[in-house]
């Protein structure tokens, strides 16, 4: 009876070992990994009150779906972007309008993006910046 009880109790364990190596194993791990194809641009020289586009492409190169929570930057930048998980493998874009109206000198505009992704060695979510820049001209 001690045997049964003793070979039991082993075979569980392996069991339940077997099962939690299973469940942290690289080929189940969720990666976190984005490429932009251009994350700074430059918008050329800018006439004051013009408005210019760009659009910042990206892939999602990971294996855990990418969410954007927020994307922000000056007040002189409107910002559109995916709404929706971006599934592995997936490209997407956030798009940028600069309006020049209120500017008065040429600089680099960093944009912000927060993903709701977490990166679990920091316990943080995840944060990315791109940007864009132009020559302001009379």
């Amino acid at each position: 009876m001690r045997l049964f009880l003793l070979s039991s109790m082993l075979l569980f364990t392996v069991c339940a070992y077997a099962q939690k190596t299973a469940d942290y194993s690289p080929s189940n791990k969720k990666v976190f990994a984005i490429e932009f194809e251009e994350p700074h641009q430059s918008l050329g020289k800018v006439r004051k009150g013009e408005t210019r586009k760009a659009k910042f492409v990206f892939t999602n190169t990971g294996t855990e779906d990418i969410i954007i929570e927020l994307v922000s930057a000056c007040e002189c930048t409107t910002l559109d972007w995916p709404r929706k998980p971006v599934k592995p493998g997936e490209k997407a874009v956030i798009d940028a309008v600069f309006d020049s109206s209120k500017k008065e000198e040429s600089e680099t505009i960093e944009i912000d993006i927060n993903f709701e992704n977490v990166d679990p060695a920091t316990g943080y979510k995840r944060f990315e910046i791109v940007s864009y820049s132009y020559e302001l001209i009379p």
